[in-house]
């Protein structure tokens, strides 16, 4: 849009007048509004535009969207304003109950002021109006986890993975399933200091004397589930896994939902291959994590062992929600969009990649392959079968500009040239 590139750029005033502009075209605008008092308030104009709105809601006091533009106005120009910005909003959502916009700008002046079941209803109500909202899913959430739902936060947490979550979406997330599942909070003051000097022993590759530090806390007070969970640690470090295997199913008694100790035990069986056990330890992580991005990476991974292409893809999907820059996540899930046939749909993600870097021999080997795959299909379709060959072989040849010496497109070039 326009106007957020010329806020972006810092042309203010003439975002202002973008906005102006598009206000008139689309009045009930509530993007336009906020993008209206977003370059005045960066242009240091939000008195001027607040006026500006006051003299339009004289004129037109039942438009709910200038109200709203006032409210986040006034909260803008200063948190002190909170009850006069509240009461525009309000009348916003009242005039227009069924723009969710206005319930979520509610919501979050209430969870900034630490009233989080006023925010939770807000935030819940403009949930509901839209759902494809990642922000919406996560400000409640935050409501949430502070009024101590832990299920409802998780479950709204859930919910982005089916979004497109901008990154600082998924950083309030990952703030807010951090504070669910705080590790080491059960560890008593008392001895605090020795479980630290316990992990110091572990990062510094002394799993010996961490042992002894984790045991003489257990001595104390045996029923800590992170020390045990710790201790399993030290035991898998000395490549004791059956030792390992029983602090970890001990820590998993103590502390159910704690994400961290069903982690540890999924990795010690993924480590031992017993793939069957490790996929149903990571589900349960991500029951209770549902952003835990190692836990996808690795479900994605066995999915692919045993050719179960369309759970991989699941998988894979989810951990590129969370990490959009991985890109051998996003390789992996072009390759098994592949496996399903889903040519179109690879082939958009092995692109997007090649527009990122049209230098990357991996993805040009990548689409390469896609297409030769393609034309094995088209056999009976001589024309759509040369078609998709050359196709294949342009790949292969410009991994063949910047690698010469790189065998499997060479071969692959030679293969296509004997089906022409």
């Amino acid at each position: 849009m326009r106007v957020e590139r010329l806020i972006r750029d810092k042309q203010l005033v003439e975002a202002m007048g973008a906005a102006r502009q598009l206000l008139a075209r689309e009045p009930d605008s509530s993007d336009a509004m906020r993008l209206f008092v977003e370059a005045a308030f960066r242009g240091g104009q939000i008195i001027p535009a607040l006026d500006e709105l006051s003299a339009k809601i004289a004129v037109e006091p039942g438009r709910a969207n200038l109200h709203y533009g006032k409210g986040i106005g006034l909260y803008a120009q200063s948190a002190a304003q909170e009850t006069s910005a509240l009461e525009h909003l309000n009348q916003a959502a009242q005039l227009s109950p069924y723009v969710a916009e206005y319930f979520f700008r509610i919501g979050l002046i209430h969870l900034d002021a630490e009233r989080f079941e006023e925010a939770m209803t807000a935030l819940a109500r403009a949930r509901d109006l839209d759902r494809d909202q990642s922000r919406h899913h996560i400000s409640l959430a935050q409501a949430q986890a502070r009024t101590g739902d832990r299920q409802g936060a998780l479950d709204s947490l859930r919910a982005v993975l089916d979004l497109s979550p901008r990154g600082t979406d998924l950083e309030v997330a990952q703030q807010v399933i951090s504070k669910l599942n705080m590790p080491f909070r059960e560890i008593p003051k008392i001895v605090a200091e020795e479980f630290e000097r316990g992990l110091n022993y572990m990062q510094h590759d002394a799993p010996q004397q961490a042992m002894v530090t984790f045991q003489e806390i257990l001595q104390k007070f045996p029923d800590l589930a992170a020390v045990h969970a710790a201790l399993g640690l030290c035991f898998q470090r000395i490549d004791d896994a059956s030792r390992a295997m029983e602090e970890f199913r001990y820590a998993i008694e103590l502390s159910p939902k704690d994400p961290l100790n069903h982690l540890y035990l999924a990795n010690l069986y993924f480590s031992k291959e017993r793939y069957d056990r490790a996929t149903a330890s990571y589900r349960t992580v991500i029951e209770q994590d549902p952003l835990n991005v190692h836990a996808y990476e690795r479900l994605g991974q066995m999915a692919v062992q045993v050719s179960d292409f369309a759970t991989a893809a699941m998988w894979l999907k989810r951990l590129i929600t969370l990490r959009p820059k991985d890109l051998m996540a996003r390789l992996s899930y072009g390759a098994v969009l592949g496996n399903q046939e889903k040519f179109a749909e690879a082939e958009a993600v092995f692109q997007k990649l090649l527009d990122e870097d049209g230098k990357n021999v991996e993805v040009l080997m990548r689409l390469g392959l896609l297409y030769w795959e393609r034309r094995k299909r088209e056999e009976f379709n001589p024309e759509n079968a040369r078609r998709l060959a050359e196709k294949a072989a342009g790949y292969f040849e410009k991994v063949l500009d910047l690698q010469p010496q790189n065998v499997m497109a060479a071969r692959m070039l030679q293969d296509l040239s004997k089906q022409r």
